[in-house]
């Protein structure tokens, strides 16, 4: 039993004419009979009563007729489906992030993939990097807004430059340093070597941690003070802002305080090495539309992303 089989019954059953039923799905009037007489022999039952003026569904006609037009309605939907899936319009799209470097911009982007794609279920999930490459291994995530990579991870991945950042200290307002700034509103990294540092745990972000450390030797001389390691940014705030100790972060959680707030941000001078946020996502998987219309998305907004971030620095 073939699909056509199904529509050529159901045109005759619902226009109980072989003429009319002809002239409708444009097949020939002996092909529609011959497929129909096929079908009930197939079948074992007669589907249609007929005679020279008349066509009548049997019983077993008519509760077949209800069967092939379901199957042919699915048969149209998993079409459509289908075709839709392959343009990225329906499936499911699992993004990762953390939210002091997307907050400026993800929801803008996350509107506007909902407004083109209102099938797709779209999962975001808040993992720090290193939680990232986890829920990658265990396939749960098909895209990271994220640091770059382990050196020993990266070639499992494509990884894309979204915008590039850089260290930044933040104190508490009243801050005796606050008052001693350079003119262009800079402070040097040597003037901190007696300052006691609350920094974000290492395991949260390994990359940025190393590179607070390297800078402070590097550009400082001196290895930091560190006194408390929280495992949250909002904590490392509320401790600087406790008089805790001062810290060092990556620009975007500026975004995450108000102007005005109880701690300040100033920029370095010299400034630390390019702090990146990539895009990323794994080699070798077979391609989805769904992860390509995100990342389409995402390279049609990179200029406005990073024009946004360099102007909140």
């Amino acid at each position: 039993m073939e699909l056509r089989h199904l529509r050529y019954f159901t045109a005759v059953a619902e226009h109980l004419n072989y003429s009319e039923a002809s002239r409708r799905i444009h097949v020939a009037q002996p092909a529609i009979s011959q497929t129909i007489l096929d079908l009930e022999e197939e079948l074992g039952v007669r589907l249609l009563l007929r005679d020279r003026r008349t066509v009548r569904l049997t019983a077993a006609g008519e509760t077949f007729r209800r069967e092939a037009l379901e199957i042919l309605r699915r048969n149209e939907e998993a079409v459509r489906l289908t075709k839709r899936a392959s343009l990225g319009e329906v499936g499911q799209l699992r993004i990762g992030f953390f939210a002091s470097a997307v907050a400026a911009f993800l929801p803008a982007l996350v509107q506007e993939y909902h407004r083109r794609f209102p099938d797709v279920e779209l999962t975001l999930l808040e993992l720090t990097p290193t939680q990232q490459l986890g829920a990658f291994d265990e396939g749960r995530l098909d895209l990271g807004f994220s640091r770059p990579l382990p050196a020993e991870r990266s070639r499992e991945f494509h990884e894309e430059l979204v915008y590039t950042e850089y260290l930044q200290l933040v104190l508490p307002s009243a801050h005796p340093l606050t008052r001693n700034l350079a003119g262009d509103g800079t402070i040097g990294i040597k003037r901190l070597s007696a300052e006691r540092f609350v920094l974000l745990h290492r395991q949260r972000a390994p990359g940025l941690y190393d590179e607070v450390l390297a800078f402070c030797r590097r550009v400082g001389n001196f290895s930091p003070q560190v006194v408390n390691e929280p495992d949250r940014t909002s904590t490392v705030l509320l401790l600087v802002e406790s008089g805790i100790g001062v810290s060092i972060v990556a620009g975007c959680v500026r975004h995450l305080v108000r102007a005005g707030g109880p701690v300040v941000f100033y920029p370095f001078q010299p400034a630390s090495a390019p702090v990146e946020l990539r895009l990323t996502w794994r080699r070798g998987m077979p391609s989805s539309p769904t992860v390509e219309a995100f990342r389409e998305l995402v390279q049609s907004r990179l200029e406005a992303i990073r024009t946004l971030m360099e102007a909140r620095r």
